[in-house]
């Protein structure tokens, strides 16, 4: 009679016990005023807890990475390169330190489309795009048929 009741005991205890079921590559635990939260990278299983509004999803791995791939051809060369202000009403400058560049930028709408080219004048090449409608707009810097920067800008109502 007690082996029996121990054993029932014993299988309630295993049955109502929360353990993590996975194997996880790391964890750890964050705490605050708010509260205390517990995580672990690698979990297997998804559960979602939501009201209509607001949903929380719990086990779920959701990885950032930046990766740089690619060569550089030229360590020893920058280009330090800036367009303002941004956002604009129209009237832009793109500044170039220290750079002689024998280049254009070509000016593209956010659909890709060309609008028009401007020679690089020096340090300092005024743009204006007071004729285009508000939006977004890339200025991309050529030196030949190479691409050095992207700029994007965003072009406000006056």
């Amino acid at each position: 009679m007690k082996k029996s009741l121990f054993g029932i005991i014993f299988m309630a205890l295993l049955m109502s016990a929360n353990a993590q079921s996975s194997i996880v590559a790391t964890g750890g635990e964050a705490t605050g005023n708010g509260g205390s939260v517990s995580f672990s990278v690698g979990q297997i299983a998804v559960q979602s807890n939501g009201d209509g509004t607001t949903t929380i999803s719990e086990g779920v791995q959701q990885p950032y990475e930046i990766s740089v791939v690619g060569v550089d051809d030229y360590p020893t060369i920058t280009l330090n390169a800036v367009v303002y202000p941004n956002p604009t009403q129209g009237n832009l400058q793109l500044t170039m330190n220290n750079v002689q560049l024998n280049g254009e930028v070509r000016v593209y709408d956010a659909n890709g489309k060309y609008l028009f080219t401007k020679k690089i004048e020096g340090e300092t090449t005024f743009f204006d795009l007071s004729a285009y409608a508000p939006g977004t707009y890339y200025l991309n810097l050529f030196s030949g048929k190479q691409m050095l920067k992207s700029f994007k800008v965003v072009k406000m109502r006056k």
